[in-house]
């Protein structure tokens, strides 16, 4: 799917979503200015759901579960024989901030992502995700401990093939998909814009030279794209990659191959990419980047993709505001806002629907949308209007269960040098008060802000600043979970050089007493 129509698509699907806010009657925080919070370190709750296949083998289960242990010491461990919804009921009961789901590759792909997207749903009453998550799987047992094991990646190099913004980063290239002949350059401190410089029409050599020599951490793909290849650009011949037993071939437009290791680790979000992060087999092209390409987390589309909210949503928020949101968090707050604006709409069965039948260009088109429409045409809509908004009901439901998201979710991977520093979260048990910090510097700009809240929380029906605190935000959180926060008009930019607060009012962990 070209950048210029998923743009288009994105921007359709996600004008309606930030005009879609439905007043709260719970919680009700603000941003406050305030000093560093008072009171101990919040412990983020984890949980590992490990299918019994895992379970049975010493190599899978010492490389990923162990591992995971290790790691995280006080998670909680969970197995499943025949169906991952086995364990909704103990994992609901938990409510984990994070959760990791640890498969062979001969259990992941399509049908696993749209089974954990209807079971992260499903552990409270409510429609939203209940917990951040990442499937940890491999080509073989140590290429998926490169997952579980893999430590924080702060970003500051990006190759960019998807039409991101590169001035996030201390230094970032782009070769476009659609034309050839020139890329992008920027290094921070260096020119005020990116730098439009000539290239070779042929982008293999300079895409492994920013792969293996510039080792970047960040990359974006659009383009065609298949379970076994990556093709770049839709303006003429150009570059591909593609796998062989586990290991990364690029392939130039006189087809010779080179092989692509790149061990640094990174980030790939294949924002554009049809059916890439599908692992319909062993020998795949996920697998391969996440063995041979350094990859540590990964998103990408298991089917194809003609809208594009959940790709592009997750690219837009994870470098709209640098430093200020995981890669994991991005990829759930995007989520989370699909949910939102179909939760909104008039529509009964968009909750209850569920992709079965996998092809091409797949629109999804429930009978209450259906009568929607028919119901929007006699009350005198055009038909071009009535098409828009089935598009954007079709395809923000396409998304909302489609696209994977693989790595340790609970792994620290954002955007290096950024504006925004959000503090380890701290509770004061004796006045039961749970508190966010966040750091502004200058840069930082206004608009949407999600907060993470550590683990599944109850509070109060309001939360107040302290006395003599002035309100550095416009409005207050248009959505309160129990797991996250959303201020839709936040004013930031006023806010260089002090610290943000968000203090929830008898706050405690949910079960206890």
């Amino acid at each position: 799917m070209s950048a210029k129509a998923v743009f288009v698509a994105c921007a359709l699907g996600f004008a309606a979503a930030l005009g879609a806010v439905r007043p709260l009657s719970g919680i009700q925080p603000r941003l406050v200015q305030a000093p560093a919070a008072a009171g101990e370190p919040v412990a983020e709750s984890y949980a590992i759901v490990a299918s019994r296949a895992v379970m049975a083998s010493p190599a899978w289960r010492d490389a990923t579960v162990e591992a995971l242990r290790k790691k995280y010491p006080h998670a909680q461990l969970y197995t499943w024989e025949k169906d991952v919804a086995e364990v909704r009921a103990a994992l609901g009961q938990q409510l984990p901030a994070f959760t990791a789901f640890v498969v062979t590759p001969e259990e992941a792909g399509v049908h696993f992502t749209i089974a954990l997207h209807t079971l992260c749903r499903a552990l409270d009453d409510d429609p939203y995700p209940d917990t951040f998550w990442g499937v940890i799987t491999g080509y073989d047992p140590e290429a998926a401990r490169l997952l579980a094991e893999a430590s924080p990646i702060a970003i500051e190099r990006a190759l960019d093939c998807a039409g991101c913004d590169l001035t996030p980063f201390a230094e970032a290239w782009r070769y476009s998909e659609d034309h050839r002949g020139t890329m992008k350059h920027w290094k921070r401190g260096q020119t005020t814009e990116p730098e439009s410089l000539p290239c070779n029409t042929d982008n293999t050599r300079g895409v492994l030279e920013r792969l293996q020599r510039d080792k970047v951490q960040f990359l974006t793909t659009s383009g065609h794209a298949t379970q076994h290849d990556w093709q770049m650009g839709y303006c003429g011949p150009n570059m591909a990659m593609v796998h062989k037993e586990g290991r990364l071939v690029a392939i130039d437009t006189q087809k010779t191959g080179y092989f692509a290791s790149n061990p640094e680790p990174k980030v790939y979000f294949a924002t554009g990419n049809c059916l890439i992060g599908d692992v319909d087999q062993t020998d795949c092209m996920a697998l391969a980047w996440m063995r041979d390409g350094g990859v540590r987390q990964f998103m990408g589309y298991t089917v194809t993709t003609w809208f594009g909210a959940q790709g592009w949503g997750t690219q837009g928020t994870f470098v709209g505001k640098p430093g200020l949101y995981t890669a994991c968090e991005a990829f759930h707050f995007t989520n989370t806002s699909i949910v939102h604006w179909l939760e909104a709409q008039p529509i009964a069965d968009l909750r209850a629907f569920r992709l079965r039948e996998i092809q091409q260009f797949n629109q999804p088109m429930t009978p209450g949308i259906h009568a929607y429409a028919l119901a929007q045409l006699k009350a005198g809509k055009g038909e071009n209007e009535v098409r828009e908004l089935v598009k954007n009901l079709s395809g923000n439901l396409h998304d909302r269960d489609t696209v994977c998201f693989y790595g340790d979710p609970a792994l620290d991977a954002r955007i290096a040098g950024g504006p925004y520093t959000l503090l380890p979260p701290r509770y004061d048990a004796q006045s039961q008060v749970l508190t966010l910090s966040l750091q502004v510097a200058e840069g930082a700009t206004d608009g949407a802000l999600w907060l993470r809240l550590p683990g599944s929380w109850t509070y109060g029906c309001e939360a107040s600043p302290s006395p003599g605190k002035s309100l550095l935000a416009t409005g207050e959180a248009d959505l309160a979970l129990d797991n996250l926060l959303r201020f839709p008009n936040a004013r930031l930019s006023l806010a260089a050089g002090q610290t943000l607060e968000v203090r929830l009012l008898n706050a405690k962990p949910k079960g206890t007493p």
